[in-house]
């Protein structure tokens, strides 16, 4: 079984549930995953706002539904209008 997690400390928090009892003693082999470290998304999503927004009108209207959508759910949700 494979699984994910995240060291902290002398603790490993896995991302998923791996359906054993607590306290349950376990081996693990550990591999360090190989992820986008932050700088390389900070760096793209830089990129990404820094570029010319001309061309892009698919995704400003995108953002536009989401918008509305949001809206829709919180209004069904709550009754009134999230703005």
């Amino acid at each position: 079984m494979k699984v994910r997690g995240i060291k902290r400390g002398q603790t490993i928090e896995l991302l998923q549930d791996i359906n054993l009892p607590d306290g349950t003693e376990v081996m693990l082999e550990i591999h360090q995953a190989h992820s986008n470290g932050d700088e390389k998304r900070v760096r793209k999503l830089k990129d990404f706002f820094e570029t010319d927004w001309e061309g892009r009108e698919d995704f400003i209207k995108t953002m536009e539904e989401l918008e509305k959508e949001k809206s829709a759910e919180w209004q069904r949700l709550y009754g009134h209008s999230f703005h």
